[in-house]
């Protein structure tokens, strides 16, 4: 098949994917079209859905093996879907189907590029990254296991991802006589409790880079609009955390906290951060399948957290993150990627897998 027949079909697969909504917990539909396409188009040995919905499309039968890993969940909110001029633009445009659409038919073609003895590649479709990541959690239970992780994440096309933040969640709880609004000064209300607290977690909180922890106001719930101040409250926020903080040690660090008395702090979710090593083979296919395409690929580290948090160290310790289109529009409502950086991303792909190829072969 020739190169312009790929650039038509990875074209033809974003498109499909982009036009079919897929938050968390509603991939099914668009697992489905992948699974037909995959099946219909692509060169795969098998192709099969698990239990909790990820779809694993393999070929070859090497001693060694590369999994290129990407997600099929959006954040929610529908967007125009369009296609002109160059551009894609839609729900997960970037983040992350563009990346995964490039992922399934890059390794396909890499499959013309290879001997069918030398590697095992898998293309697979994790579900929930952007929610529980119950996708890449039930990867893990079920024993999956491979030399090379490539996580298909957008880093702008040429940057190599090696790091990516913790990430906590966090409800705040607070409680109040409440009183007439005719005299707050001589009443209490919980939703001034809840400011006061995010004003102070905001300040602890406050960095800008990926070495420092920041904070996000999710959700701020309080009162019901009548002449009443507040009883009680409820507000959740999200921190990301820095590379070398563990769970017990942000617990700690949250207890310290000085929270009022009429508060409480729930800690709902933590997620570990992760810095993978950059002297690996992985990292150097990478670098080398994008100087051959005449890119200067860069080493990165992310101020937010990826399925590489969950599977780094558990399914392999060779992983890297690399995904065309621009990370800055992740979860934005101007998604968009270019057919050429579409394209690209699919070569790189590609040439990763041939790389790492040759080192089995050399092995």
């Amino acid at each position: 098949m020739s190169r312009s027949a790929y650039k038509d079909l990875v074209v033809e697969l974003l498109r499909t994917l982009v036009e079919t909504y897929s938050p968390t917990f509603e991939e099914a539909e668009a697992v489905e079209k992948l699974r037909r396409f995959t099946e219909d188009k692509l060169s795969y040995d098998k192709v099969v859905v698990d239990g909790v919905g990820n779809l694993i499309a393999s070929f070859g039968s090497g001693d060694r093996s590369v999994a290129l890993v990407g997600h099929i969940d959006t954040v929610p909110g529908c967007l125009r879907v369009s296609s002109e001029g160059g551009v894609i633009r839609g729900r997960g445009a970037v983040d992350a189907k563009g990346p995964l659409a490039a992922a399934f038919v890059g390794a396909s073609l890499a499959r013309e590029l290879i001997g069918n003895d030398d590697l095992k590649v898998y293309a697979i479709a994790l579900v929930g990254e952007e929610g529980p990541s119950h996708g890449a959690w039930n990867l893990v239970r079920s024993g999956f296991s491979t030399d090379y992780v490539v996580i298909c994440e957008p880093s702008g096309t040429v940057d190599v991802v090696i790091e990516y933040r913790g990430s906590a969640t966090l409800t705040f709880k607070c409680w109040s006589k409440g009183g007439h609004t005719s005299g707050p000064h001589a009443s209490e209300s919980a939703c001034d409790s809840l400011i006061s607290v995010w004003e102070m977690i905001r300040s602890e909180f406050s960095g800008s880079s990926a070495s420092e922890f920041s904070a996000a106001l999710t959700k701020l719930s309080c009162g019901d609009g009548g002449p009443v101040l507040p009883k009680s409250g409820v507000m959740r926020v999200n921190i990301r955390v820095p590379y070398g903080m563990g769970y017990d040690e942000f617990s700690k660090l949250i207890s310290e906290l000085r929270i009022p008395g009429n508060c409480c702090a729930i800690l709902e979710s933590f997620t570990e951060s992760v810095r993978a090593p950059v002297n690996t083979a992985v990292v150097r296919a990478l670098y080398r399948a994008l100087i051959k395409q005449g890119l200067r690929p860069r080493l990165a580290r992310k101020l937010g957290t990826s399925d590489m948090n969950i599977l780094y160290g558990r399914v392999s310790t060779e992983v890297a993150a690399y995904g065309p289109g621009d990370p800055a529009l992740s979860h934005t409502d101007e998604e968009f990627i270019t057919v050429d950086d579409l394209v690209m991303g699919m070569l790189t792909y590609a040439n990763v897998i041939k790389e790492l190829s040759e080192l089995s072969r050399r092995a």
